[in-house]
C-alpha cells in the first residue's frame, strides 16, 4: 500500500512562536491540513517563546510537529544566531534524508538561509515538489543592513549561492511585486515558476474600536492623546532614525506620542524623550487594541530594500482600521498598496522635514475626518484582498497545479 503523499512545511520558527514568521507559516499550515496531509519541521522555541517547554513531537490544528535538536545561543549575537541556524539545518538535514519520499511536497521559508539549499538537495534527490517561500531576499538584506558590501568579494560568492538555491526549487512564492522583480532575477523560467502570495491581516481578531472604549489607551493613558506608532520588529531594516529625529522636533506638542512596541537591534535608540514611549511586544490579545490606538503607524525601510522584503505588519495595522505612513522606495509593494487603496500617506525616505509637516497636519483636529477616511479605506482593502481565507486559496491552488515539473 502506497503511503498518503505529505506536506512538509519547514521553518526555523513556528507555533509556539509569535513572531511573524513562526505565526505567519502556523497559520498557512493548519489552513492547508483540511485538504491534505501537513507536517511541520522546525526549531524549539527561541524567539518571542524562548524557554518555553514543548513536546520534541505533537499534533495540533491537524499538523503532526516535528522540532528539531539545535543550539540555542542569544539570537541578538550575530555569531551565535548563525551557529543556531546552522546546527538545526543540519539536524533538519538529516531528519529530511530519513523522511522525506517520493511524491511528498515541502514549502519552505527562506528564513534562516542556512535551510533552503540544504532542503532544496534533499527535495531533489527523492523526486519531490518543492515550494520556496520568499520572507527576505538574501544576500540582498545583508547589503542592506550593511553587513556586506554591494561591491564586495563575499557578495558576489553569496549571491552565486543564494541564486543556485533559488533554482533548485519548483516554484518560488513571494509576498509583493517589488520582491517578484527582485527574485525574478534568481529564477529560471519566472512567468511559470514564480508566483505572488501575499501575507493577511486577522480581520476576526483585529477591527476598529472607539478610543474611549480602547482598554489598551486606557492603560498606558493614551486615550486624550494623539498617538504616532511604530510596531513590530525594530530592527535594522527599519528607519528609527528618522521617526525618532521628527519626535525630538515635536517635543514642544505634548498632546503627540510616539509609540514603539516590539523589540530588535535598534530599540536601544529610543530614549526616555518625554513625548516617546517604549512599550515590550505585546500578547496577542493586546495587538488589536495597540494597533487600533494610534492615529497613525509608520512603517519605514532603510535604503536599498526594495524588493528585499514586504512588511507583514501593514495587513493587521489596515485591519485595525489605522492609516499607515509608508517611508519607502514608491515603487515598492508597501508604498503600492497605501497609494492604491487609499489606506494613508506615502513620505520619502529618510525626510524628516516632511515627516514632520504630515504627522503635524494628521494630529491637527480639524483633519479627523481625512484621518477617519483613510482608516476606513485600509480596512476595506484588507477585507477585500488581504483575508486569511484568500491565500489559502491561493497556496491550494499552487500546489495542486501538476506535482512535477519539468527542470
Amino acid at each position: 500500500m502506497t503511503a498518503e503523499p505529505r506536506l512538509w512545511v519547514v521553518s526555523e520558527l513556528y507555533y509556539p512562536e509569535q513572531t511573524s514568521t513562526g505565526y505567519f507559516l502556523t497559520r498557512i499550515a493548519e489552513g492547508l491540513a483540511d485538504s491534505r496531509r501537513v507536517e511541520a519541521i522546525c526549531g524549539r522555541p527561541t524567539y518571542s517563546e524562548r524557554g518555553q517547554e514543548v513536546r520534541r513531537k505533537e499534533v495540533r490544528g491537524g499538523v503532526t510537529i516535528h522540532r528539531m535538536r539545535a543550539t540555542h545561543f542569544d539570537k541578538d549575537r550575530l555569531a551565535l544566531r548563525a551557529l543556531n541556524a546552522v546546527t538545526l539545518s543540519l539536524s533538519v538535514l538529516f531528519f529530511a534524508l530519513r523522511h522525506f519520499r517520493r511524491g511528498d511536497q515541502v514549502l519552505i521559508v527562506t528564513n534562516p538561509p542556512t535551510l533552503p539549499p540544504l532542503v532544496g538537495w534533499v527535495a531533489r534527490i527523492k523526486g519531490m515538489r518543492s515550494i520556496l517561500l520568499v520572507h527576505d531576499v538574501y544576500p540582498e538584506v545583508l547589503v542592506a543592513t550593511r553587513f556586506v558590501r554591494a561591491d564586495g568579494f563575499l557578495h558576489r560568492l553569496l549571491q552565486r549561492a543564494f541564486d543556485a538555491t533559488y533554482r533548485l526549487f519548483d516554484d518560488v512564492v513571494v509576498l509583493g511585486r517589488d520582491m517578484h522583480e527582485v527574485a525574478g532575477r534568481k529564477v529560471r523560467d519566472p512567468v511559470r515558476r514564480l508566483h505572488i502570495i501575499p501575507n493577511w491581516g486577522d480581520t476576526d481578531e483585529i477591527g476598529p474600536v472607539a478610543r474611549r472604549d480602547n482598554p489598551f489607551a486606557h492603560a498606558q493613558g493614551l486615550v486624550d492623546k494623539r498617538v504616532i506608532q511604530f510596531s513590530g520588529n525594530i530592527g535594522r531594516t527599519h528607519d528609527v532614525e528618522t521617526i525618532l529625529a521628527v519626535a525630538e522636533r515635536l517635543r514642544d506638542c505634548p498632546e503627540i506620542v510616539f509609540l514603539f512596541a516590539g523589540y530588535g537591534g535598534k530599540a536601544g535608540l529610543i530614549g526616555d524623550a518625554p513625548n516617546v514611549m517604549l512599550l515590550p511586544r505585546q500578547p496577542r490579545d493586546l495587538l488589536g487594541p495597540m494597533l487600533n490606538c494610534a492615529d497613525a503607524t509608520i512603517i519605514s525601510f532603510v535604503d536599498a530594500m526594495y524588493g528585499v522584503s514586504v512588511p507583514s505588519r501593514m495587513y493587521n495595522v489596515m485591519a485595525a482600521g489605522t492609516p499607515i505612513i509608508a517611508m519607502a522606495d514608491p515603487r515598492s509593494e508597501l508604498s503600492l498598496t497605501i497609494a492604491e487603496s487609499g489606506a494613508g500617506w506615502t513620505v520619502p525616505q529618510g525626510d524628516v522635514d516632511a515627516l514632520e509637516r504630515l504627522i503635524r497636519e494628521i494630529c491637527d483636529p480639524a483633519n479627523s475626518a481625512e484621518r477617519e477616511r483613510r482608516g476606513e479605506a485600509a480596512r476595506a482593502a484588507v477585507l477585500a484582498s488581504f483575508t486569511l481565507d484568500r491565500v489559502l486559496d491561493l497556496y491550494r491552488k499552487l500546489l495542486d497545479a501538476r506535482t512535477s515539473r519539468s527542470r
